[in-house]
């Protein structure tokens, strides 16, 4: 059994995997944002349009992120914070994947209403990045900054 591509440390079947293939409806809005996280691992890009609404759904081509998502290799998900008002929910996350070998985050502050019981994904923007402040030089050898665990050279410093 596959672990979950979404991070939980649960395997697929138990996690994602329950609402993906319909046994289950995400109960929460970060459920559903780490299931479509999921999908696009697998390039379920049927799951992706199911799982969405106006606005986000207006303009969304479904074959050119098939086929982004395909050639994305997909590396880790990390839920940053997740707020909920009523019916309106919003997840804060990045997501870092690599494209022709140079390592990318996905940092998006996402929308989702709960519409007759069920959650959808409605909008989405990317929050401008808080400054940084440096207190010394990553070298390439210390951890990643991403606190993925690896040495930088071999995660984000790609």
């Amino acid at each position: 059994m596959r672990n979950c591509p979404c991070g939980s440390g649960k395997t697929y079947a138990t996690c994602c995997g329950l609402f993906i293939e319909g046994e289950q409806l995400a109960a929460t809005a970060e459920q559903l944002m780490r299931s479509r996280y999921t999908a696009y691992t697998d390039a379920n890009i049927d799951y992706i349009l199911q799982t969405m609404r106006s606005p986000a759904a207006d303009d969304f081509n479904a074959e050119s992120s098939r086929e982004w998502a395909k050639t994305a290799k997909w590396l880790k998900l990390e839920v940053l914070q997740t707020s909920c008002q009523g019916d309106k929910a919003y997840v804060e996350f990045k997501a870092y994947f690599s494209l022709d070998n140079k390592t990318h985050i996905m940092y998006e502050l996402s929308e989702f209403h709960l519409i007759n019981g069920k959650w959808f994904y409605v909008d989405g923007e990317m929050p401008k990045p808080k400054p940084v402040t440096r207190q010394h030089h990553v070298g390439r050898n210390d951890p990643c900054i991403c606190g993925s665990g690896k040495k930088y050279k071999k995660c984000c410093g790609l």
